[in-house]
């Protein structure tokens, strides 16, 4: 087993770990239908949307399905030639996205790495692929899994496939297009970090990104999003994708809901600390005191003053105060300072 830190992801020029900010993964998949040109735009607006990587699915119809099949038509569609591909990934690299694909063969593996991707990502549906899992890990040195569909000893299972290639990302999934609310079960995020010990992120098929904001919020440091140009047209993925305005809000707001997380320390923010003086309560006379009267619940209180002073006398003390005596006539409505209290008595 390699000593690499599992907590930090590596792929690209990025390092994925629990400081970081939200990775982003514009999945074009096959949504660019075939279009050289298309993806090459998809790739532009993916970048403007704030994307750091995009993600097309290199999968042969004739090598992966029956013909018989649905995806056999829909993949057939949607090949590139080597050549078209080579363009591909190189312009993402040049518009500094990182460029990863989904192969379904070994050959589609060798194939991606001829190309010099950054990573290879592995499939829900090739989640049980162990042997392809296996070859792909050998192969590249950043690998990422979705484990749509799957038992908790499958993906255990999937992780052990890597052997010595320990440089994974694991992604919470629903295989579902588009699944209801209550079948994302996105509390299990943070059951994924605790079991399997390695970043952790979302993949999602749902039409909108409000589970996006909510794995963010649990955990998840990567989140794959399907892309469009246009929503509406028909097609395998097009009605589950963001066009580019809805990418790019989602973006925004996952930079929201980082800020608003946080980090892991239980402290009052700087603005706050500024505050404490002038919201917290403390010891206030509510009669007229005379010096050598003591101090007792008939004549001071615990009330708010807008006072910054730091010598006031805060709740805690509040027992210390009681029957000790006042060095000094002490006027109705006077914030109590600790040079007010005679301490020998």
């Amino acid at each position: 087993m390699s000593r690499i830190n599992k907590l930090n992801f590596k792929i690209g020029n990025k390092t994925i770990n629990k400081s970081s900010k939200t990775f982003l993964i514009s999945e074009i998949g096959i949504n660019h239908e075939g279009s050289f040109l298309k993806c090459i735009k998809m790739i532009e607006e993916s970048k403007k949307a704030g994307a750091d990587a995009v993600k097309l699915q290199t999968v042969k119809a004739e090598n992966n399905y029956l013909r018989s099949t649905k995806s056999f038509k829909e993949f057939k569609k949607t090949d590139f030639s080597d050549e078209e591909l080579f363009k591909i990934v190189n312009f993402s690299k040049k518009n500094k996205l990182i460029f990863l694909s989904t192969p379904g063969t070994f050959n589609e593996v060798d194939q991606l790495i001829n190309l010099k991707v950054d990573g290879i990502k592995i499939s829900s549906g090739s989640m049980t692929n162990y042997p392809l899992i296996s070859y792909a890990a050998k192969k590249t040195k950043s690998i990422i899994i979705s484990t749509g569909m799957g038992y908790n000893d499958e993906i255990r299972q999937a992780i052990l496939a890597c052997k010595s290639n320990q440089n994974i990302a694991i992604l919470k999934c629903t295989s579902l297009y588009p699944p209801r609310d209550k079948e994302l079960n996105l509390r299990s995020i943070q059951e994924f970090q605790k079991k399997f010990k390695y970043i952790i992120g979302y993949s999602d098929h749902k039409k909108d990104y409000l589970s996006c904001l909510l794995a963010v919020s649990n955990g998840a440091k990567i989140i794959e999003k399907h892309f469009t140009l246009d929503p509406k047209k028909k097609g395998k993925d097009h009605h589950i994708s963001l066009n580019p305005k809805e990418f790019k809000k989602m973006a925004e707001d996952i930079k929201r809901t980082e800020n608003m997380l946080g980090d892991f320390e239980i402290r009052p923010t700087k603005r706050e600390i500024k505050n404490r003086n002038l919201f917290h309560r403390c010891l206030v006379t509510t009669k007229n005191i005379l010096k050598g009267e003591k101090f007792t619940l008939d004549n001071i209180s615990l009330k708010r003053v807008n006072n910054k002073s730091n010598s006031k006398i805060e709740p805690k003390n509040l027992s210390k105060i009681l029957a000790k005596k006042s060095n000094r006539n002490i006027s109705k409505d006077t914030q109590l300072l600790k040079q007010f209290i005679n301490w020998k008595n």
